[in-house]
């Protein structure tokens, strides 16, 4: 009787884990660009350069944000 019992509250986690890591997943692939931007830098909030989107219709970075974000990685990465 109590193998049942342990089997199923186990089965019941496995469940619940699976359902969190689908919704993780699914949040992730929401969050990322579908290849279309608004033009609108969501760092700064100005206008993303129409050469810059041309060549990367998803990006969600003006050419400044994106090179300061770069440095801060890098400089990141060296600590």
């Amino acid at each position: 009787m109590a193998e049942v019992r342990i089997d199923g509250l186990a089965d019941l986690g496995r469940e619940e884990s699976e359902r969190q890591t689908r919704a993780a997943i699914d949040a992730a692939l929401r969050s990322i660009p579908q290849g279309v931007s608004d033009g609108v830098c969501q760092d700064c909030g100005s206008d993303i350069e129409s050469a810059r989107l041309a060549l990367l219709p998803g990006t969600t970075q003006c050419s400044d944000c994106a090179r300061t974000r770069g440095r801060l990685a890098a400089s990141a990465s060296l600590n």
